[in-house]
């Protein structure tokens, strides 16, 4: 029997991070790979006998010689991935580790953990990892997985209504949580409009320029995005900051598949994507990035969405993700 490639699916997570896992194996069935359900729970209760059944049950329609490629992190622990991925092994297939995000980076309180995530990536045939930047910051670290290949940009399949076509407009649109990363403190002077897609706060004066549209529905989002203007990714807090520069920012794929540019600090990951594509600003400051947008011309505007269409019929259609799956998969 031909061997077959499986990928795990966590459940149990919302957010940003359930959904991309979601996506991914959505583009990874309609290429034939079969899925492997992990649920989310608390693993400090598991005997080293449970956590076997537990694996075992999740691993039930293996076979001898089949691969697996396992979403990384699955937010239960490192033992349970470690474990995971020593139980695979024994089926004697190919290992793919897909790294989504990696907590020790994410939060200061879990640094002290990466030398056991290193441990896991280090059981991989292949890795795949955000960004060039990831790659040699995990390789600088101890990963000595040889085979590595860069994911860049999250897909968003997902159709929405196109009422009008985008226009110029003096506008920085922020689909995220204001006081997180410190956005409207940094505009709240300046004399561009800003659509923060966040809850309106309760205990402070709102400037003129800025405006709350509270939280809205994917598809909603990407039509209001359609309208114009400019989509932001950015972060006033120096950790995000520096994690901005390692990972692949979900807002970015959002803006543009809404087919709207960017504006980014020059420090993110996919700065040399957004300079080589005319995908949009790359800044040092959001005072630069309000007087580049108030002096550019229609015309110049137009040539960045002329560029920004091409990127967001492939992401509307998890073109970047089934590519990234074959290439892995060909690697192996």
């Amino acid at each position: 029997m031909k061997n077959r490639t499986h990928i795990t699916s966590l459940y149990g997570i919302g957010g940003i991070a359930g959904v991309a896992q979601k996506r991914v194996v959505e583009a990874a069935k309609q290429l034939g790979i079969n899925e492997l359900a992990i649920f989310t729970y608390d693993d400090l209760t598991d005997s080293p006998s449970e956590l076997t059944k537990r694996i075992d049950g999740i691993l039930a329609g293996m076979e001898m010689g089949d691969n697996v490629i396992f979403q990384s992190p699955v937010w239960i622990s490192s033992k349970f991935e470690k474990r995971f991925i020593d139980k695979v092994k024994l089926y004697q297939g190919k290992v793919i580790i897909f790294i989504n995000d990696v907590p020790p980076m994410m939060f200061v309180s879990n640094e002290v953990l990466m030398p056991n995530f290193i441990e896991v990536y280090n059981k991989a045939d292949l890795l795949i990892v955000s960004s060039e930047n990831m790659k040699e910051y995990l390789v600088d670290k101890g990963v000595t997985v040889k085979k590595i290949i860069i994911q860049n940009l999250w897909d968003i399949p997902v159709e929405f209504e196109k009422s009008s076509e985008t226009k110029y407009l003096s506008k920085i649109s922020f689909a995220g949580s204001d006081k997180k990363f410190g956005i409207s403190e940094k505009l709240k002077s300046s004399d561009i409009k800003v659509e923060i897609y966040d809850n309106r706060p309760d205990s402070k004066e709102i400037p003129d320029n800025i405006h709350y549209s509270g939280y809205v529905d994917e598809i909603s989002l990407l039509s209001r995005l359609h309208e114009g203007g400019f989509g932001l990714i950015w972060s006033e807090d120096e950790h995000i900051k520096n994690y901005m520069h390692y990972c692949n920012s979900y807002k970015m794929s959002t803006y543009l598949r809404a087919g709207i540019p960017i504006v980014a600090h020059k420090s993110i990951s996919c700065a040399n994507l957004i300079e080589k594509n005319n995908w949009g600003i790359l800044v040092d400051t959001l005072e630069e990035a309000v007087e580049v947008i108030n002096n550019m011309s229609e015309e110049e505007y137009q040539k960045y969405i002329d560029s920004v269409s091409k990127v967001s019929f492939l992401l509307g259609n998890n073109w970047f993700t089934k590519k990234l799956l074959v290439d892995s998969i060909y690697k192996l």
